[in-house]
């Protein structure tokens, strides 16, 4: 009997040892990904009582204060994804990103251009979520279309098992990744968050041509320099690494000789309550399934499993209580 409840348990513990490692180099693989099909819409928008500053250029170039709106759509295209990773030769998604930014009252359908607003086709590693060269991108903002898009860094998340320390994220004004840098722990509705910072000083983008009397001046026309900076701050699940919560301050201005004599954007636009909730919803299952994959099961799998086999192997060792065979018994018994 004891022998057969040892077998059970080498058979158990191989079991079970053998499902710990699938659990660390198998599984986690394969859910440590991005979904090819991603179907969201995310908002962030100004404070009650802390409305942005803007020039309203349909308004004809008038200095606005106002309550602001920022909406992402984010569609995956699961054809090209596929299409992308055999052609690259890696796990690749492709999503499609619709990014505006308008009063709360302004409807995309209605054929009217927004205060800002740019389209995005992006390829990137469905784990690290870093953007890769593809053909089949490009990026429209403007009345500018690149293609393909020449996008670094990243763009949507961070990457699964994000570490403490700075990524390269992806700015749409300047078209450049600059720095995100890990600033410390926190807690979103009871969340585990790592925050990061992406800082731009005041940095020149451009020129633009307005009416003088717009700037103060006397001449008709002036060029003056367009200025950007802004302070993006993001709260992160760190297992999955997606953005929890997010908060960008924008100061944007025109320069003459140095000088600022315009603002045209002056906003700070937080991820809307309602935003955060479904976010802290979504993932906080889908880190602890991740979590029980890559720690749990394989370190209480091992354990478990290692123990089993022990047990095995002392049961079905031969433990004689009196030290003599059967046979031998019955000869002496029959001894004469």
């Amino acid at each position: 009997m004891a022998k057969k409840l040892g077998t059970v348990a080498l058979f158990l513990g191989t079991f079970v040892l053998v499902l710990a490692v699938l659990s660390k180099f198998y599984m986690y693989d394969r859910l440590a990904v991005v979904p090819l099909n991603q179907d969201t819409v995310s908002e962030a928008a100004t404070a009650p009582g802390a409305d942005g500053e803007y020039l309203d250029v349909a308004a004809g170039l008038k200095i606005t204060n106002g309550p602001l709106k920022n909406v992402k759509a984010v569609r995956g295209d699961v054809d090209a994804s596929k299409k992308a990773s055999k052609e690259l030769g890696k796990d690749i998604a492709v999503w499609d990103i619709y990014d505006y930014t308008d009063k709360p009252t302004y409807d995309p359908n209605s054929g009217e251009s927004p205060l800002t607003g740019t389209s995005d086709r992006i390829a990137f590693d469905r784990n690290t979520g870093e953007a890769v060269k593809y053909a089949d991108t490009k990026s429209e903002g403007d009345g500018k279309v690149v293609k393909p898009a020449d996008i670094k860094g990243l763009y949507f998340k961070f990457p699964f098992d994000a570490q403490k320390k700075t990524y390269q994220f992806w700015d749409g004004t300047l078209r450049k990744a600059t720095p995100a840098k890990y600033v410390g722990e926190g807690e979103v509705k009871g969340l585990k968050v790592y925050k990061y910072r992406q800082t731009i000083e005041p940095i020149k983008t451009g020129t633009i041509d307005v009416p003088g009397d717009l700037v103060g001046e006397t001449a008709a026309t002036v060029t003056a320099d367009q200025i950007y900076s802004s302070v993006t701050n993001y709260s992160i699940e760190p297992v999955t690494g997606v953005v929890i919560w997010g908060q960008t301050a924008q100061d944007n201005y025109l320069e003459l000789d140095g000088e600022r004599v315009l603002t045209t954007t002056k906003a700070t636009l937080s991820y809307t309550d309602a935003n955060v909730t479904k976010n802290v919803d979504d993932y906080k299952s889908k880190a602890m399934l991740l979590t029980a994959v890559n720690t749990w099961i394989p370190i209480g799998g091992a354990i478990l499993g290692l123990l089993l086999i022990a047990v095995g192997i002392f049961a079905r060792r031969d433990r004689s209580t009196d030290g003599t065979r059967r046979s031998d018994s019955k000869d002496l018994v029959g001894a004469r």
